[in-house]
Parts: structure tokens; C-alpha cells; sequence
């Protein structure tokens, strides 16, 4: 069912329920009111009889009868009796063969004022002073005919309610829902070919104006994923298809004609190498994919456990320049804690550094510094050539090289996978750099 359909059908059961709840206090409170306003002209009638008849000499009971009948409107078969002490019946205005049993008699002496009904009749008792006792009856035909009609009225009017809250409700509904009916429309727009499309921007602060914007950034987001996706395929096909073309050479060339073992050994050894980097290169793209699905498994890294395993890994690399880590913390590295992954924190400083001797001839430094609070800083500092300015952002992508260090062996993904470890952890990455001074680049990670 659609939505559309559902808050009809809840708005038009919700307001019709309010509607039927309120014909009914309505129809309580007048049937309340006409037995009350019934009782109390029959009690003001049997009051008026029990003072001419008993207060006034001159008038007898035939009398009193003659008045009643000729000078006062009287109600649908209507009776009054007057009852002495000893529940003798002193006066009696009607033709009705009724008795009022002993027992109401008696309800009316102790309770002085007695209201009740009897066979669709409604009885008012009074005490008159302690020795009569005065009863008044009637039948509320008019009242019966005005509560009847306002029962077929109140019916027939929430049914007619019914159908104008339902149509009303489809009406208010279909209006409310129209802005996403647009929005539906144009996502069936955005279909392939059609990437570039984006919902109407909205004005307001509404859950629709939200919706709308929700679905834009969504958009974008998938559109730079497929763009990011492509460039990657894109890249590492080029790469990949590099290595692989020079094996293939070499393994061609060779086969061309009979060499000496020595010719052998240097094709194989140009294959190795090329194998290498062919393993290097993929050991790469897999990081980098990993680092776009790792879901961060937090520890407590201790900081100088951290530093001394990266320091065997860059001895093992085995590079002809020196690497220097300086401490610039005012305490014992070994009481401070990361919390993080720690093999890919080491991946990320070991891809920094891995960049510095690159692209540098000279010592790599790497200073730890707690300068900022909560924060752990790494500054991996080389006395390379240099990036320029117009490079520093473009850097981070995947594959991309600066132009100046294109001759150096290389992908162009540490940045990238560092970059994306350290948003991983929450932290920052920062990169300053002088031409032909050197390259500075800060990780700076949570404590």
C-alpha cells in the first residue's frame, strides 16, 4: 500500500474515531439534560398542585382538577397524586390504573426528594412537610422525538463527515507527499549516462528540503567513488602493463637465439627485478584497497615499542643514507600510548620515510613532538628536491608523481594509502615543502 493511501486511511480513521467520541458526549449530555429538564417541570408541577390544593381553602380538589385541565399545559399522560401519612391517596389528577408500590412511597418520605422510572414512565417524589407526600408522572414523548433525531442527525452527519474526511485527507496527503513524488521522479531521471544529474535544490529546512540534500551529497559521493574507481583501474592497469611488458621482452628476446650462461643470468636478473616491482607494486594495491574497507581495530600502541619496530624495519631496507629519530617529547616515550592499528600506523611512517630516501640524497630525520594537545606528531623531514606548490594536493591521489622525481623508482600510492590510514584513525596529514631545501611532511595521530 502506498503511503499516500496509508496516511488517508489513518487521517480519516483518526478524525472520524474524534468525530464519533464527540457525537456521542453530545448525544449523552442533551439525553442528561432532557431527563433533568423533564423531572424538573414534573416536580415544579406536583409542587404547584401540593400548595393550591393543601394552602389554599377555597379550592377543593374537583376545583383544583377543572384549573389544571383548562388553564395549565399539561404533559403526555400526565398524573399527580397527593398520598396522606398513612399513604392514603387525598388527591389523584389522572384516569391511569398505576400503582406506586409501598416501597417507592417510603424512599420518598426518608430521601425527601426521589426521582426514578417505572414501565418507561418517569416518577418525581416530593415531601410536603412531612405529611404528604406528592407524586408527579409522565411519559417524555417530545423528549423521545427530539433525542431520536438527534441520534439519526448525529449518524447521518459523521457519515456525510466520513466522506468529506476522507477526501479531504486523500487531498492533504497527495499535497503533503507531492515534493516526494518530484523527488522519485527525478531519481528515475538519474539513471546511467546521466551520472551529472542532481535533485532540484530546495529552499526551507524541512525533512523533504533534507531528504533532497541527502540524496545530492549521496550522488556525489558515489560519483567521485566510480571516478576514483576508474582513475584506480585505470592506473594500476598502466602499471601493472609496464613490468609485465618488459618480462615478456626479455623472456622474447632471449628465446630469439642460443645465449652464453653469463647473457642467461643477466636476463634473469633484469626479470627479477622486474618481478619485484611487479610484487611491490601489487603488495601496494592491495593496501590501498584495504585501507578503503579496513574497519579500525583500536589498541593501545605503545609509543616506543612503535618506534623501535620501525626503526628495524628501515635498518632492514638496508638504505646507504643514516635515519635519525629525535625526541622532542618531555617525557619517556615508553609511557606514552597510541590508540590505533599499529601495523598500519607503521605502514603509514614507513611510506613517509620510504619517499624520503627516494627522493633525497641525505640523512632522513623523524621527530616525534607533543606539541599539540591530545595529539602525537610525526615530522618525517628529507633534503630532497623538493614539491611544488601546485602539487601538494594533487599528491594524495592515487598514482600521482611529482614532476620533478619522475626518474625515481616509485607508484605514486605510499601518499595516498598514508593519507587514507591517518583519516582512518581520525588524525591529520600535513605536507610543507622548498624547492631544492627538502620536503616536510607531519602525521599527526590521536593519542
Amino acid at each position: 500500500m502506498k503511503i499516500r493511501n496509508k496516511l488517508t486511511l489513518q487521517f480519516t480513521g483518526i478524525v472520524f474515531c474524534i468525530l464519533v467520541l464527540f457525537s456521542v458526549c453530545i448525544y449523552y449530555a442533551f439525553s442528561q439534560y432532557r431527563e433533568f429538564n423533564f423531572r424538573k417541570r414534573l416536580r415544579e408541577k406536583a409542587l404547584y398542585t401540593a400548595k393550591i390544593l393543601i394552602e389554599v381553602d377555597e379550592i377543593n380538589a374537583e376545583l383544583l382538577k377543572k384549573l389544571r385541565r383548562n388553564y395549565l399545559t399539561s404533559l403526555h399522560e400526565e398524573y399527580v397524586r397527593i398520598y396522606d401519612k398513612n399513604d392514603s391517596l387525598v388527591y389523584k389528577d389522572d384516569t391511569i390504573n398505576f400503582r406506586i408500590p409501598d416501597e417507592k412511597l417510603q424512599k420518598i418520605r426518608d430521601e425527601k426528594k426521589y426521582s426514578f422510572v417505572l414501565a418507561e414512565r418517569q416518577f418525581v417524589g416530593l415531601d410536603y412537610k412531612g405529611n404528604y407526600v406528592i407524586t408527579a408522572s409522565a411519559v417524555d414523548i417530545e423528549g423521545k422525538e427530539a433525542i431520536n433525531f438527534l441520534a439519526i442527525a448525529l449518524v447521518a452527519g459523521n457519515l456525510f463527515g466520513l466522506i468529506v474526511i476522507f477526501f479531504s485527507g486523500r487531498f492533504f496527503s497527495s499535497r503533503a507527499l507531492s515534493p516526494i513524488s518530484d523527488i522519485i521522479h527525478e531519481v528515475d531521471n538519474i539513471k546511467e549516462g546521466h551520472a551529472g544529474l542532481r535533485l532540484t535544490e530546495r529552499k526551507g529546512k524541512d525533512e523533504i528540503t533534507q531528504l533532497a540534500n541527502s540524496f545530492n551529497q549521496m550522488f556525489d559521493r558515489i560519483e567521485d567513488t566510480f571516478e576514483q574507481q576508474n582513475k584506480f583501474i585505470a592506473h594500476a592497469s598502466h602499471e601493472l602493463r609496464t613490468p609485465l611488458t618488459s618480462i615478456t621482452s626479455e623472456i622474447e628476446v632471449s628465446l630469439l637465439k642460443d645465449r652464453s650462461p653469463e647473457a642467461y643470468k643477466e636476463t634473469l636478473k633484469s626479470i627479477l627485478e622486474e618481478s619485484l616491482n611487479l610484487t611491490e607494486l601489487s603488495n601496494k594495491l592491495l593496501e590501498l584497497l584495504q585501507a578503503d574497507k579496513q574497519s579500525l581495530v583500536s589498541e593501545k600502541v605503545n609509543l616506543r615499542y612503535l618506534l623501535d619496530r620501525l626503526e628495524e624495519d628501515v635498518l632492514k631496507r638496508k638504505y646507504s643514507r643514516s635515519f635519525i629519530i629525535e625526541n622532542q617529547v618531555n617525557k619517556d616515550l615508553s609511557e606514552i600510548e597510541i590508540t590505533g592499528n599499529e601495523d598500519l600506523i607503521r605502514v603509514a611512517l614507513m611510506n613517509v620515510i620510504e619517499n624520503g630516501f627516494k627522493y633525497s640524497n641525505k640523512a632522513v630525520k623523524l621527530i616525534v613532538d607533543a606539541k599539540e594537545y591530545a595529539n602525537i606528531c610525526f615530522i618525517v623531514r628529507d633534503e630532497g628536491s623538493g614539491i611544488d606548490k601546485d602539487e601538494l594536493t594533487k599528491i594524495l591521489k592515487p598514482f600521482y608523481r611529482s614532476r620533478r622525481n619522475l626518474s625515481a623508482n616509485g607508484f605514486g600510492i605510499g601518499l595516498s594509502l598514508t593519507d587514507k590510514i591517518i583519516k582512518l584513525h581520525g588524525g591529520t596529514l600535513k605536507i610543507n615543502s622548498v624547492i631544492s631545501t627538502g620536503t616536510s611532511v607531519t602525521l599527526i595521530f590521536p593519542i
